[in-house]
């Protein structure tokens, strides 16, 4: 019997460690985004398809999360033969002074954030976050890609980076061979500071042939040319954070910038902005919107595209008529906006338990280095971003761990009212 028990086990575990190897495979591979036919998007969808025969979807996530930050236990652990089956593993705590805010505005979404917020890397899919890297770390990855002899479309860049990196890094450039080149190309703090010197050297430069205030682009090299676009790009993205609602048959994915406040007061213009494509009578709802809305509102920026088609409503409230789930398993719900205005009015919720948005961002893929995947529970998409202490963008980060962490340190010591935070932070 107990041999039949250890192969039950032990087969489960393989076959959990085979799915998830899947789920690792989509998410290391560069620029990787699920067609659109793989992830759910209507009634016909396969995780919907799948919800009577296969694993509940939010289960699912959850399973993914602790396979991630804890691994897969031993069959002795659940045959309950290792005291370790009982140890709990510590909560990260990345962003205190986040949660004592979210306790204050919303006791709901806190309980649930401090019972389990997390956030790992992930393929990209509705429900999911994309985080706008750095450019430093395109940069980073561009010269990895020419160092160890892989392809890139931006070649004449990679390789200017490549080559400063052969020149700078220590020991005896007859013996920069295959480990040590390696070893150094890894150490994502030398690398970081090493393209951040290199990019502000040659933006400063390029910048010096400015005639007029412009610059003549075929007076530039390939590589600076690619300077520019890239540093251009990472300006007007800086730093944010997109909550996926869905992916285009071109595998880009749609969705809203979390991060941009733009209006915290209504009045009717705005009411009615807001209102135009959520409901078929803007005008004649725009005087309840105001009344529920007047105290406090969270209205932010959700991206460049679609500005005039009118305002989307975010929440996490499956009993609002007219909610619509953004994929199965996230609880993270759109529409319903008549619902929400008398949820308010009546006192049942809470004006910052909803979140208002203008505008989308479209095109959106990790194809180029720029946007990186995550899975994360559903507080770190629901909870305002009005003066956070720390930036959601860096608390993602952190929770994702790794060079995802470390990115975020190395970008937190370039601005010292974050670095004092994290000092009162971490004070006794």
């Amino acid at each position: 019997w107990e041999v039949s028990v250890l192969h039950y086990v032990l087969l489960k575990n393989m076959l959990l460690v085979a799915a998830f190897t899947l789920v690792l495979a989509h998410s290391r591979s560069p620029g990787h985004i699920l067609p659109r036919s793989s992830v759910a998007q209507g009634p016909s969808s396969w995780m919907t398809a799948g919800s009577t025969s296969g694993p509940d979807p939010e289960r699912w996530r959850e399973f993914r999360q602790q396979l991630v930050s804890q691994g897969l236990k031993l069959t002795t652990d659940e045959l309950g033969s290792s005291s370790s089956s009982s140890e709990v593993k510590a909560r990260n705590v990345v962003a205190p002074a986040n949660e004592r805010l979210l306790q204050k505005q919303n006791q709901d979404l806190w309980q649930e954030y401090i019972k389990g917020g997390w956030a790992h890397p992930a393929p990209v899919e509705p429900g999911g976050l994309l985080c706008r890297l750095p450019i430093q770390a395109q940069l980073i990855d561009m010269m990895r890609h020419s160092l160890l002899g892989g392809e890139s479309a931006d070649a004449g860049l990679g390789d200017h980076l490549a080559d400063q990196f052969r020149q700078e890094i220590p020991g005896d450039k007859d013996e920069q061979g295959g480990a040590m080149l390696t070893s150094w190309a890894n150490n994502g703090a030398y690398c970081y500071r090493l393209v951040d010197r290199v990019m502000t050297e040659r933006l400063q430069a390029i910048a010096s042939k400015a005639s007029g205030g412009k610059i003549d682009a075929q007076r530039l090299s390939v590589a600076d040319r690619q300077l520019v676009e890239l540093y251009s790009s990472g300006q007007s993205d800086w730093q944010q954070v997109v909550l996926v609602l869905r992916l285009s048959e071109d595998g880009s994915a749609e969705g809203l910038v979390l991060n941009r406040p733009l209006a915290a007061r209504v009045d009717h213009k705005l009411a009615q902005v807001l209102l135009t494509g959520q409901t078929e009578q803007p005008a004649a709802l725009a005087g309840d919107f105001i009344k529920a809305f007047d105290g406090e509102i969270a209205v932010y920026l959700g991206g460049p595209d679609g500005q005039a088609d009118g305002g989307l409503l975010v929440h996490g409230f499956s009993d609002l008529e007219g909610a619509v789930e953004v994929a199965p398993g996230t609880r993270i719900f759109t529409g319903g906006a008549e619902a929400a205005i008398q949820a308010v009015l009546s006192g049942k919720r809470s004006p910052l338990d909803f979140r208002w948005f203008i505008g989308r961002h479209t095109g959106l893929s990790e194809r180029g280095g720029a946007w990186r995947g995550v899975a994360c529970a559903r507080p770190l998409a629901l909870k305002q971003c009005l003066g956070l202490p720390k930036p959601l963008w860096h608390e993602v980060m952190e929770l994702c761990g790794g060079e995802c962490a470390d990115l975020s340190a190395l970008e937190i010591l370039k601005r010292s009212d974050l670095q004092q935070e994290d000092r009162d932070e971490s004070s006794p």
